[in-house]
């Protein structure tokens, strides 16, 4: 079997861009499909896919090892190993095809039947306000979701105290109400808080009985993300901006975070994804994926998270588009926050052209 090219297909979502998915044909007839990170500005993660494609056209697609190394060597930027996730994704999803089965069985076998989601409603919330967070936090958990997240403090500057955080502070308040006592609560800090502003929020939000603390500080200063988590006395998670295994090798040996959060189109696809999982487990730090995006790649994560056994929790971007459910096939099934792994083979989805069609950009 050889791989024959790439295709491209991108959809239009909202004020926060795209979705884009890549195919990668064969000879054989098998397709695969990944997801790119993409958003709004993605023009050079499209590039280096179409020097991926030059690269790999006659090749076999199933020697996904060979892929991964030759493509993650030196120090591969951004660009090319978010292309590489993408693809690499594709290459899981042609193997599992090409024998039958689906990629959690290649990965070591289902360690459970359901995996379990939380609704991330950041992006679906245009109105930043405490009722506007707290009617879609609402809404998410009449779906059926048990967790829940939001991002309070975006578009608000680096802040030193609770005085200052303040109006993301009311937001959770107002969730935490809206939500009940039994539904976990996330907040994703997006780096706004410094180390004081942090420990401060933390005493601020203890109340709420917070399931994580996300990404407080920059990770980019270990020593403040050390101090966060010595001193906040809540769980800290992050992660999400770090590529290959090379990227967790610091956070996991210095213990930066309590949770990791790696992000399949990101990290460099789904084996990278397992690869890192295991390597927290050895210094029993749990896993619990990043990736607020389409539906490719939420099946992506279930797959690999399928087979860890030290999985914590999955994201899901809730409420974004109405006909999400319409772009894969099967259409995407969601019941009381979870989502079966299932025994189809590959990534266990297709995309469903004519559902691209009706809300194709050009790549």
């Amino acid at each position: 079997m050889k791989i024959t090219g790439f295709d491209l297909d991108a959809v239009h979502v909202n004020h926060r861009g795209d979705w884009v998915f890549v195919h990668v044909n064969t000879d054989a007839g098998l397709r695969g499909v990944g997801e790119l990170l993409a958003g709004k500005n993605y023009g050079g993660r499209v590039a280096a896919l179409r020097e991926m494609e030059k690269a790999l056209v006659g090749r076999d697609p199933r020697r996904i090892a060979q892929v991964v190394h030759e493509f993650s060597q030196g120090r591969p930027g951004r660009d090319r190993v978010c292309a590489l996730s993408a693809v690499e994704q594709a290459l899981w999803d042609i193997l599992g095809k090409s024998l039958g089965v689906p990629v959690h069985a290649l990965l070591g076998g289902a360690c459970r039947e359901e995996v379990r989601l939380y609704a991330n409603i950041n992006r679906a919330t245009v109105d930043r306000t405490p009722e506007g967070f707290a009617r879609n936090a609402a809404a998410a958990v009449a779906e059926g979701f048990d967790a829940v997240k939001l991002a309070p403090f975006d578009g608000m500057p680096m802040m030193d105290s609770a005085q200052e955080a303040e109006p993301g502070i009311a937001c959770m308040r107002a969730v935490r109400e809206a939500i009940g006592p039994d539904v976990d609560l996330m907040i994703d800090c997006h780096s706004h808080l410094t180390v004081k502003g942090s420990l401060e929020v933390a005493d601020a939000l203890r109340d709420l009985n917070l399931f994580w603390f996300e990404e407080p500080t920059p990770e980019s200063d270990v020593e403040a993300c050390l101090e966060v988590k010595r001193r906040c006395g809540l769980r800290t998670a992050g992660g999400e901006q770090r590529m290959l295994r090379q990227g967790f090798r610091e956070a996991l040996e210095r213990g930066m975070m309590d949770v990791i959060m790696p992000d399949v189109t990101v990290v460099g696809g789904i084996g990278e994804l397992k690869r890192v999982a295991d390597m927290a487990e050895a210094y029993g730090i749990p896993t619990s994926p990043h990736g607020p995006f389409g539906p490719v790649m939420i099946a992506a994560g279930v797959q690999a998270m399928a087979a860890h056994p030290d999985f914590l929790i999955l994201e899901f971007g809730w409420g974004e588009v109405p006909w999400r459910r319409d772009l894969i096939t099967p259409p995407e099934r969601i019941e009381k926050g979870r989502m079966a792994t299932g025994d189809a083979p590959g990534l266990g989805v297709d995309l469903n052209m004519e559902g691209v069609e009706a809300h194709r950009v050009p790549v």
